[in-house]
């Protein structure tokens, strides 16, 4: 497992606290390696509210963060930096997402105002689930 910063990437301060969120996140749950391991997909974030656009490209048991979007990804997360932040604090159980407490009707009414909109999320849907295990801060 790797998580690199590329170029300009290092610059940026969500990529940085989205790295040590995610090192720390699999460090303290190695349950969570098996979902980072069969990430294979490049994932852009846009955070509206801070101005940042980033690429999250998974590949071969690594995890490369990239100013910007790069390459076209497969899927497309764009939020505000409060629901980015609610989305490392969702709870999983059975291995899914969980929206029956206060932080998942958050997420929820977030989608339903449009101030949360994923774009892949159907066709892309395994590596969605996947990624919100390995992101969030609960097993």
């Amino acid at each position: 497992m790797k998580i690199i910063l590329s170029k300009g990437a290092s610059e940026i301060g969500l990529a940085i606290m989205l790295k040590d969120l995610i090192t720390q996140n699999l460090e303290q749950n190695p349950r969570k390696l098996t979902d980072f391991k069969r990430l294979n997909i490049s994932i852009g974030l846009e955070v509206t509210d801070a101005e940042i656009k980033l690429t999250l490209e998974f590949a071969n048991n690594a995890l490369t963060i990239h100013p910007g979007m790069q390459n076209q990804p497969k899927l497309n997360i764009t939020t505000d930096s409060a629901t980015v932040m609610n989305l490392s604090n969702q709870k999983i159980k059975w291995g899914l997402p969980y929206y029956f407490d206060e932080t998942g009707r958050e997420i929820m009414a977030a989608m339903k105002s449009k101030k949360l909109e994923v774009k892949g999320m159907i066709t892309h849907f395994p590596s969605l689930i996947r990624f919100s295990r390995v992101m969030s801060v609960h097993g």
